[in-house]
């Protein structure tokens, strides 16, 4: 028997254990300012902390704060505002226009795919554990949320469409998230979030107007969950997840396609 190979590794073979890759506390603060935008803490528009206070709540020096600052600014995210109403603030996302936005629905649409697939694994899940799990605190937190969506679904918005489905989906986000906390467990939490945080630039960059059936399954969802029905809980949550795949799936047909 030839022995000669034997405790060698391929190329093809993957290695058991993961290469370490070291982040700079810069790196850190870049993540942790994207991840508020992209939960909705911050809209567009809102000027974050100021560079002394983001210090102080993140746990680094400013100098760390400045160079993820300049981070930020050169990736498009934030700008930097001088004078007295200055600051650093978000900045707004443009709407594409339909051939770009196609292109890059088509380059991305594995992508996007996969991030539906995991939000069914994840968020039915969530749901259905909300229904059989869920505080009065957690039904008083939902209901609230989707009041705000309801008023926000209302009225689209005309002139400040974008301004309106930023707001909706910063609600969108906090209504889903709180559905994953009421599931009390650590890891669709985790899960919830890496998936809004996944959606947050294909569905921004998308839809700059409210759909008027952005709102329409949220009250089914939270209904369930009040009635403790996981079954219909989790029947809703599919409904609305693939709902919204659909939708994203409409704006890769040609125009006059049904």
């Amino acid at each position: 028997m030839d022995t000669s190979t034997v405790g060698e590794r391929t190329a093809e073979q993957p290695s058991p254990i993961d290469r370490i890759e070291h982040a700079q506390a810069h790196e850190l603060v870049v993540d942790q300012i994207r991840r508020a935008i992209q939960l909705g803490r911050f809209l567009p528009g809102d000027r974050l902390p100021a560079e002394r206070d983001l210090a102080g709540l993140l746990g680094v020096s400013r100098a760390t704060v400045r160079e993820a600052i300049r981070v930020l600014e050169a990736d498009g995210v934030v700008s930097v505002r001088r004078g007295a109403h200055g600051g650093l603030v978000v900045n707004r996302l443009h709407a594409m226009d339909t051939r770009t936005l196609r292109a890059r629905l088509k380059k991305q649409a594995r992508e996007l795919n996969d991030i539906f697939d995991y939000r069914l694994v994840v968020e039915c899940m969530a749901a259905r554990l909300a229904a059989e799990r869920r505080t009065d605190e957690d039904l008083v937190y939902l209901g609230e949320v989707l009041e705000r969506m309801a008023e926000l679904a209302a009225d689209p918005g005309g002139e400040h469409g974008a301004h309106i489905t930023a707001q909706f989906n910063a609600a969108d986000t906090e209504f889903h998230l709180g559905i994953a906390s009421a599931a009390a467990n650590p890891y669709l939490i985790e899960g919830a979030e890496k998936m809004r945080r996944a959606m947050f630039l294909p569905v921004g960059a998308v839809f700059s107007q409210l759909r008027t059936d952005a709102n329409d399954i949220h009250a089914a969802i939270f209904d369930a969950i009040k009635d403790s029905d996981a079954d219909a809980a989790e029947h809703h949550m599919r409904q609305h997840v693939e709902a919204t795949r659909k939708a994203m799936a409409d704006l890769l047909k040609p125009a006059g396609d049904a």
